[in-house]
């Protein structure tokens, strides 16, 4: 396989687009890419920089989004243009994108994934999700998704963004710009993958269950049969959510009937406001029934969370990689603050400088735990993904 990056920070978007698509030809050496991956700050004329992709490649399998930021082999930056072309001749890409993700969230998945599989013959290694954020039930969405890839696909990925500026998020399939979407990149054929996640967070105190919640998790009612937020306020004396620095660990234990993972392993919640009678709503989702635990983290923890990713992908990779792909959240960009730019550098000391690599700071993360590949969504976490075409 080969992965061609081009990373421009030039504010217009036909020149911006123009640059990344000269870089990535000049590393492709000739070659036809088969599939791009494209990445782009939310001021960006969007249709432009696909149809820069479709006159140059007519026809490419590509999928993208609007981002929190931006990351390539050149480092990380905001408000630019990241582009990835793939060749291989081993493996199969198929892009497809489905709307209504947030009114009907299984039906989206459906209907991507049905499109994206039709006709294939080989066996599906890897998806590659971006979605729609606002509305979006990630846990029935990535349920369905797994349920129509089958038991043995990782599906990675994350929720497109806009900067906090709570205007639409958007979503690229194939030369269009969508939004309230879901856009797949499923790569079939002679492929190898690895992936990585973690996010830092300790948990703290005892253990807890959610005895009550609603809208199939995204409000949490009890805690321990307590109102969530009378149990909050005395781990952390007060009601104050200390912008995201306090979060929800939750362990999808195999007696839950959840992802059959260790019980050590855990995903990370984000609790956002407080509801009618102290209710807690968060996402992603925490069914009820859930074991949780509280969790906090340093800056420097946060930092951690990326060497022990990046260390998990690449120990359990065979051979060399072809291209590596992250997914960090936006929330971790709050707090890492001006060090945003240690995620990239400690990445790189991990899997080296000489590797391809593209990524975004998404709204929310997808990747399977380390024991299971049942698909999970997360939030405040670092996710790396390794490729590499195999005979």
């Amino acid at each position: 396989m080969i992965a061609a990056v081009g990373h421009s920070e030039d504010l217009d978007s036909r020149d911006a687009i123009g640059e990344a698509l000269d870089m990535s030809a000049e590393r492709l050496g000739g070659k036809m890419p088969q599939a791009a991956l494209l990445f782009a700050g939310v001021d960006h004329d969007h249709q432009a920089l696909l149809d820069g992709v479709e006159k140059r490649y007519p026809g490419i399998q590509l999928v993208g989004c609007t981002t929190h930021g931006e990351l390539s082999s050149a480092g990380f930056t905001a408000d630019s243009v990241v582009l990835m072309l793939l060749h291989a001749d081993g493996v199969t890409f198929r892009a497809e994108v489905a709307q209504g993700a947030a009114g009907d969230p299984e039906g989206a998945a459906q209907r991507a994934a049905s499109g994206a599989l039709n006709g294939l013959a080989e066996s599906v290694r890897l998806c590659i999700a971006i979605c729609e954020p606002f509305g979006v039930h990630t846990a029935r969405l990535l349920g369905k998704l797994g349920e129509a890839l089958g038991p043995d696909v990782p599906i990675c990925g994350g929720l497109s963004a806009e900067q906090l500026r709570l205007d639409p998020t958007y979503q690229f399939c194939n030369g269009k710009v969508y939004t309230g979407s879901l856009a797949l990149l499923i790569l079939a054929g002679k492929l190898s993958v690895s992936t990585g996640v973690a996010s830092g967070w300790e948990p703290v105190g005892s253990d807890h269950r959610v005895t009550a919640a609603e809208a199939d998790g995204v409000i949490v009612k009890t805690i321990d049969g307590e109102a969530a937020k009378d149990v909050w306020v005395r781990y952390f004396g007060s009601a104050d959510m200390a912008g995201y620095r306090n979060l929800l660990a939750v362990y999808p234990d195999a007696e839950d009937g959840a992802s059959g993972a260790s019980g050590s392993e855990f995903f990370i919640s984000t609790p956002f406001d407080w509801g009618e009678n102290g209710s807690l709503r968060v996402g992603p989702p925490i069914p009820e029934g859930s074991r949780i635990r509280f969790a906090q983290a340093t800056r420097e923890q946060v930092l951690a969370g990326v060497e022990s990713s990046a260390a998990s992908v690449r120990k359990t990779f065979e051979g060399d990689p072809d291209a590596a792909l992250v997914f960090s959240c936006a929330s971790r960009h709050g707090l890492l603050g001006t060090r945003v730019q240690r995620e990239f550098e400690l990445l790189q000391e991990h899997l080296g400088a000489s590797i391809p690599t593209i990524g975004f700071y998404t709204y929310g993360e997808f990747c399977p735990l380390s024991r299971s590949l049942i698909p999970c969504a997360h939030a405040s976490t670092f996710v790396s993904v390794l490729i590499g075409e195999h005979d």
